[in-house]
């Protein structure tokens, strides 16, 4: 495999030779696309309506961005344009399709499946979120769908036995072309999703089963190989870039998923080979044009990004105008599909209601990061409040992974809003615990290098730097990370005085108080481990109707309400650590 970086322009040149040999080749032999544009996708989310344009997009455009319609414009255009160019184009999903919206959710995913089987994506990987409906819901996903699902280091518990709904690979004929696609689940999936819907999987590291999976793809005949993993690049993990490694010189293109994140510029080529991702919520998508040797039907070389806007070799965000003028593609306008519009017309009209239908308002835009993280201290704040008939605690936690939206403007907040930051059907669990448990609940989430948990009636000092410089925090003892924990009113509930490489010294109140949380995290999600003999009492209403009741019963929300600018989480050394949190 060739895996050599080209611009368009080279492209263009190189198409050009591969046209002058394959005017050479064998009449006898099928006419082969001499390019293969690869569409990448990822953590869609159920995001299938069209949304107001991100802040750093609004110069561009006064009209909204995405829209599955308007995705399905623009992949007409660029199979168009790669179709001029003796190509082709398909679409690949990096995973977590379903899981994040009213139109989505209520169905079980049933109307984006129904949506990307008419725009006639390829294949996808099995993200975490996939399972969160349910194996039977997932089953009938699969069943429904016409493209793949794909997932080659996905196990039954203890075994090296895939699930029967486990499908590592597939093998497809593309313009003459045979190409191979792989998929893969992030190892984080145990963690990522609730453990009880999946504690009967193992989900191991990818590298080798990709491996092995592409070496079987192309003794079947596979020219072109391409990896579809929901596993992301960000540190400390840089997953996708070890299963990279794995399949160098096996793989010619990977379409990623899971982390949310916008790849490129520069583009990401790790071993040789060519890395997309584009973000989430089907905002953007990402272009890996590969050349075709006419003589084997092997890849020749590769483009990425190239010709995407505003930002030249980042995602093409999904405009609807740019600049005043209607979108395009390299000449080619872009229109919405009105047969995928009317498809989405038909699910929204079904919860359209339900999802326009006012709660409260805020007085303040309310932002998932930053430094009070006024939107994880809303939900965390319901979640100990009593708010809807739901239990009382002295404290709550709740996770960054959890809440969907990465902020909700000042103004009037719908249903569909709150919805969309809290999807998860979680119940309520109030679990009684001791400073020192709860402590070390904190303290999982780091070393599963998760996001810090947001808190109520709490405030808690991180410090990297102190007790755990240059060590991996997985292997630090109790107190060696969280080294502060104290209630709002200031009262001292744990603070470690000393470690050494096995134990800390700490002091703890030995009080137990009741701490509220969802049951993904009292399950042990997010790496959370609590104390198989603690008290737990599951609520009798949703974590998300809790968040609905309180901001009713608050409204309009406040800055005071949600912290006044007061950080309940502080966070010391290693700078690179504290950015990344």
């Amino acid at each position: 495999m060739i895996s050599r970086h080209i611009t368009h322009p080279q492209m263009r040149v190189l198409l050009a030779t591969v046209l002058l040999c394959a005017s050479e080749a064998s009449a006898k032999e099928p006419a082969r696309i001499e390019k293969l544009t690869v569409i990448g996708i990822n953590d869609v989310h159920g995001a299938l309506l069209e949304a107001p344009a991100h802040k750093a997009l609004a110069r561009f455009t006064v009209e909204p961005v995405g829209g599955v319609d308007w995705f399905a414009g623009w992949v007409a255009a660029i199979r168009s344009e790669a179709r001029g160019h003796r190509g082709e184009a398909i679409v690949i999903d990096g995973g977590d399709e379903f899981q994040g919206t009213l139109i989505s959710n209520q169905f079980e995913g049933r109307s984006v499946v129904e949506v990307f089987n008419r725009i006639g994506v390829t294949a996808a990987a099995v993200g975490n979120h996939e399972f969160d409906f349910g194996l039977a819901s997932l089953g009938q996903r699969f069943a429904q769908a016409s493209y793949p699902f794909l997932s080659a280091n996905v196990f039954e518990k203890g075994t090296r036995k895939r699930p029967p709904w486990a499908r590592p690979s597939v093998l497809v004929t593309v313009g003459g072309v045979q190409v191979g696609i792989v998929g893969l689940t992030t190892v984080e999936t145990h963690t990522s999703t609730n453990p009880a819907i999946i504690a009967n999987l193992d989900f191991l590291p990818g590298g080798p089963f990709a491996a092995q999976e592409a070496d079987s793809l192309r003794a079947r005949g596979a020219t072109v190989v391409l990896l579809v993993a929901h596993i992301g690049p960000l540190p400390p993990a840089g997953e996708i870039q070890e299963v990279a490694e794995a399949v160098r010189g096996k793989v010619d293109a990977i379409v990623s998923g899971h982390n949310h994140t916008e790849i490129g510029p520069p583009p990401l080529v790790a071993a040789g080979i060519p890395i997309v991702q584009s973000g989430s919520r089907l905002a953007a998508f990402s272009i890996i044009e590969i050349a075709i040797d006419p003589a084997t039907g092997r890849a020749a070389g590769f483009a990425v990004n190239e010709g995407t806007y505003p930002r030249p070799g980042g995602p093409q965000p999904i405009f609807h105008t740019f600049e005043g003028a209607p979108a395009t593609w390299r000449g080619h306008k872009v229109q919405p599909d009105g047969a995928v519009s009317a498809l989405v017309a038909k699910y929204d009209k079904q919860v359209k209601t339900l999802r326009e239908a006012p709660v409260g308002e805020t007085l303040v835009e309310l932002r998932k990061s930053g430094k009070d993280g006024s939107l994880g201290n809303l939900v965390a704040d319901a979640l100990r409040s009593g708010a809807g008939g739901s239990l009382k605690a002295d404290f709550a936690l709740t996770n960054s992974g959890g809440l969907r939206i990465e902020e909700v403007p000042a103004g009037p907040i719908a249903f569909g809003t709150l919805f969309d930051l809290y999807p998860f059907d979680n119940r309520q669990v109030v679990v009684t615990l001791h400073p020192a448990e709860l402590r070390d609940a904190l303290e999982a989430v780091l070393r599963a290098r998760k996001r810090p948990l947001y808190v109520s009636g709490l405030r808690y000092t991180i410090d990297w730097d102190r007790f755990s410089a240059g060590r991996d925090v997985r292997s630090v003892p109790a107190g060696a990370l969280v080294t502060t924990l104290s209630d709002a009113s200031g009262k001292l509930l744990c603070s470690t005085r000393t470690c050494t490489a096995a134990v800390c010294d700490t002091v703890c109140d030995p009080g137990a108080y009741t701490v509220s949380t969802s049951d993904f995290l009292a399950n042990g999600g997010d790496g959370v481990v609590l104390p198989a003999a603690a008290r737990k009492v599951t609520g009798p209403v949703l974590t998300r109707d809790i968040v609905v009741s309180y901001v009713k019963e608050h409204s309009p929300i406040t800055a005071e309400l949600v912290g006044g600018g007061s950080p309940r989480i502080t966070v010391v050394g290693r700078r690179e650590r504290q950015e990344a949190q």
